[in-house]
């Protein structure tokens, strides 16, 4: 077991919060089930994980769960370990979290999203941006080119591009090599930087690494021949959020409250579910029914209600309950 930390502090929200997709289906209960929960969870997770509990229990009263603010670095060690029967995570886990787990148990654990991260709330798994000074001109890039400009393995299948005007920016800009900005590993934005944009894939080299994403912003605001990426909420106003195109020759996608709330932006965020769920087997009862709940029409709105994170689109939903059945 690990020392319980204090919840983070919540910011204020004055903005206004995504909708819950109406297509979403509301929550029937089926048979009532009935045990006991253990759930490690992260320190952003507090207040929602409140909610869905008490909405859960309205129609499966003779369900404990019992909660441990781990932080997310405590869902890997909790499942490998059995000390938990599921954990809360506003991230997904690290290969260093993952890898004892594997070798304990054979298989990897199972993982089902349960919510959309943060729009720009700095802490609370904010979309992920790409950024150029604002005296750079280009305004979007697509995966494809993001992974050939920080990529080794280039599994988008472009080659290597190290200047801009292999992007398309004449005149002053030919031949100027692009600087990289970027986060050492392991680090949550650098794992799913190398998951969503590199498809797995190694970073090359020459990229200039800093231990958070914090300084990011401020190097590359002065440098218009640089690149970086961060959380929304880590932009500073020097520098210009790049609009992505999911596939070479998709029209890009802005970072705006709708497109992460509609998970249509490429580097939108979600935060997971994850248990010790062998091959073949399901889910014990009461956690099939709790992630259930969370994924209802009910669970979507305690998310809305909640202020921070956002509700996950019907589509999303649909995909996502497929896995407790898979």
């Amino acid at each position: 077991m690990i020392a319980e930390k204090p919840p983070h502090s919540r910011p204020e929200i004055n903005g206004p919060s995504a909708p819950v997709d109406a297509a979403l289906a509301a929550y029937r209960a089926g048979e009532q089930v009935r045990g006991w929960l253990r759930c490690v969870q992260s320190d952003t997770t507090v207040e929602l994980l409140e909610r869905w509990i008490e909405g859960f229990r309205r129609y499966h009263p003779l369900v404990r769960i019992d909660t441990l603010i781990g932080g997310s670095g405590a869902a890997g060690p909790a499942l490998t370990e059995g000390w938990a029967d599921f954990a809360f995570n506003a991230r997904e886990l690290l290969p260093k979290e993952e890898r004892p787990f594997r070798a304990r148990h054979g298989y990897e654990p199972f993982r089902v999203a349960v919510a959309g991260g943060s729009y720009d709330v700095l802490a609370f798994t904010d979309a992920i941006a790409f950024f150029v000074s604002r005296h750079n001109p280009i305004t979007s890039l697509s995966l494809a080119q993001l992974d050939a400009i920080y990529g080794r393995s280039r599994r988008r299948g472009l080659p290597q591009i190290e200047t801009w005007d292999q992007l398309g920016l004449a005149g002053e800009w030919a031949g100027r090599p692009i600087k990289l900005y970027g986060v050492r590993p392991e680090n949550g934005f650098e794992l799913f930087v190398r998951e969503h944009v590199l498809e797995g894939g190694d970073f090359r080299d020459g990229i200039e690494l800093s231990d958070t994403v914090f300084p990011i912003a401020g190097a590359v605001a002065p440098d218009p021949y640089a690149i970086g990426y961060a959380g929304l909420a880590f932009l500073s106003e020097g520098v210009r959020p790049l609009a992505l195109a999911a596939q070479p020759g998709s029209v890009p996608v802005e970072a705006t409250l709708e497109t992460v709330a509609a998970q249509t932006y490429p580097l939108s965020r979600q935060i997971f579910i994850l248990a010790n769920r062998p091959p073949g087997r399901p889910l014990p009862a009461p956690l099939r029914e709790f992630v259930r709940y969370a994924l209802s029409r009910e669970g979507q709105q305690d998310v809305a209600d909640d202020g921070i994170f956002m509700p996950l689109p019907a589509l999303v939903v649909e995909r996502e309950l497929g896995r407790l059945t898979a």
